[in-house]
């Protein structure tokens, strides 16, 4: 028998590992990630998508990582990590987009 073989036979297969469950905190964070990246591809195709789209995505996310921080989550995937900054800067932006959707595009 092989070392490869051996080291494979030793190891648990996938179906012996079983995964830890998520708590309800990741189950949100989880969740609000997806619309994290949704909303960052929004931000740079901004200009080929419809404005509400990143206003709509933005409302989520803040909505989903609030969840999230009330249920305990203290770091997120992403890239911000931190779900209060993260929870900030999807405010920011959809205020901003709000303001340019309803105010400073009616003039």
């Amino acid at each position: 028998m092989s070392a490869l073989e051996q080291t494979m036979s030793n190891s648990p297969s996938v179906t012996e590992m079983e995964r830890q469950p998520l708590t309800s905190a990741e189950k949100y964070e989880k969740l609000a990630f997806t619309f994290c990246k949704m909303g960052t591809t929004g931000l740079i195709a901004w200009a080929l998508t419809p404005p509400i789209f990143v206003l709509l995505v933005a409302a989520i996310a803040v909505a989903l990582y609030g969840k999230a921080v009330t249920l305990g989550l203290l770091t997120s995937r992403c890239i911000l990590r931190k779900p209060l900054l993260i929870i900030g800067f999807w405010a920011v932006v959809g205020i901003a987009d709000a303001m340019w959707l309803f105010v400073f595009r009616q003039m």
